[in-house]
């Protein structure tokens, strides 16, 4: 995206093997890598606007005035305003996912796995400032196929946490299962407390959460609930 006259800013919502800003005129690039540089601007434009004004309810014209796109070309990658909504949470929604799980992957100690993802985890939100404004604050004004996405989200990191339990007892038979209640409700334990600490400090917030934050989550993931 072009931002007050700066050099284009690479997003998450962007590719890295489509430019930003693609050239005037006639060119050689591939129609597939065009298509990946419009949908990415057109993504970073959405969720920077609902940001912004801290509402869903982003016209498609200022969305694409934004993106430096037309209206047809919005219309070219999305179905509507609210599958554009969808999309734009499963590309960042998954980046938090991958980010998660590789951290904790390269720790083999049960404990220290928990805390290395949890931090992870709150990292990965201060460096998606435009999610964690809009998902993590506003998640229950996007209506029920939002809500169930966001489900499915914290469901699917409670599922890693309860594999890596699995994995670690292996050399730690001591260790108790982890329940999926157990690991719903640490993950929502993160979520709710990161994103009460943006409420009412903003991204600044959440710097000052983790150590406690982490101690918390660790108890709760190592007691023995059955």
């Amino acid at each position: 995206m072009q931002r007050n006259g700066s050099d284009p800013e690479l997003t998450p919502f962007h590719p890295e093997h489509a430019p930003i800003v693609l050239p005037r005129g006639p060119h050689r690039l591939d129609r597939q890598v065009v298509l990946d540089s419009q949908r990415g601007r057109i993504l970073t434009a959405f969720v920077e606007l609902a940001a912004e004004r801290e509402t869903y309810a982003v016209p498609i014209g200022d969305i694409v005035k934004r993106a430096g796109t037309a209206k047809r070309t919005f219309y070219t990658h999305f179905n509507t305003r609210e599958d554009c909504l969808l999309q734009a949470f499963d590309v960042a929604s998954g980046l938090i996912v991958t980010r998660v799980i590789e951290a904790a992957d390269a720790v083999t100690d049960p404990v220290e796995r928990i805390e290395v993802a949890t931090r992870a985890f709150l990292h990965a939100m201060t460096t998606l400032p435009e999610f964690t404004r809009v998902f993590l604050r506003h998640m229950r004004a996007g209506g029920p196929e939002l809500s169930e996405r966001w489900a499915g989200w914290i469901e699917a990191m409670a599922g890693a946490l309860i594999q890596w339990r699995d994995a670690s007892r292996a050399d730690h038979p001591e260790l108790p299962a982890i329940t999926r209640i157990q690991a719903i409700a640490a993950v929502s334990a993160v979520c709710d407390v990161a994103g009460l600490a943006v409420l009412r400090d903003g991204l600044a917030g959440i710097p000052a959460i983790p150590d406690e934050l982490v101690a918390v989550v660790v108890a709760m993931l190592i007691a023995d609930v059955r």
